[in-house]
């Protein structure tokens, strides 16, 4: 039987599209002010962009769409000041199933992507810190190394065999993708939105299935 549960938080414990827009409008539309020049991408383009930074972490979209560095700089400067001041609120099923299982005596373990500031405070936010033994951010801001690496030192200083540990997650191509590579049981927990992968070991529609 595993030991650990490693759970995702964007999309998992936490439906990114509640951020209130009052926190998102502005630099939506900073990011369309400064689309200007001759690198700048196509209104349509600048859109999907917006639309998929929902569910997959900046560095992806940058990527994908190849924003100009001087829309990437926007992003950078909006995230380091972006402080949650009023409670944010995980999905329903998440505080009562979580206590559960820290009642099972799990090893609980929250591992996320993003900048460390935004995240950081996001998580005090949605009060979950006294659910977790272990909080670990993978900043893209600052030595951004990967849940892949993260992961492998975490089984390493724990001790843990792969089978050991259970990762919990929305997305096929970070959390579940890493499992899989690392050879640790996967579960997808599809969230309205979330595409279901086949690579993943088990899927589930609410955080109390893991019960």
């Amino acid at each position: 039987m595993a030991k650990a549960i490693v759970l995702d938080l964007d999309n998992t414990l936490f439906d990114t599209r509640s951020i209130p827009e009052s926190l998102t409008a502005g630099l939506f539309s900073a990011m369309r002010d400064a689309n200007q020049g001759d690198d700048a991408i196509s209104d349509v383009v600048l859109e999907m962009a917006f639309h998929d930074a929902w569910s997959i972490p900046f560095p992806v979209i940058a990527d994908r769409y190849r924003l100009p560095e001087r829309l990437l700089s926007v992003w950078s400067h909006f995230h380091d000041s972006l402080t949650f001041e009023e409670p944010l609120h995980p999905y329903p099923d998440v505080v009562e199933a979580l206590q559960k299982l820290r009642d099972r005596n799990y090893f609980l373990c929250l591992l996320t992507s993003g900048y460390q500031h935004v995240q950081s405070s996001k998580i005090k936010a949605l009060r979950l810190e006294p659910f977790f033994d272990l909080i670990l951010i993978d900043a893209v801001d600052h030595v951004h190394v990967g849940k892949e690496a993260i992961l492998r030192d975490l089984l390493q200083s724990r001790k843990w065999q792969p089978e050991d540990v259970v990762v919990v997650g929305d997305s096929a191509t970070s959390e579940i993708a890493t499992g899989v590579r690392l050879g640790i049981p996967t579960v997808q927990i599809l969230r309205p939105g979330v595409t279901k992968t086949a690579a993943a070991g088990r899927h589930i529609h609410s955080l109390a299935e893991l019960l």
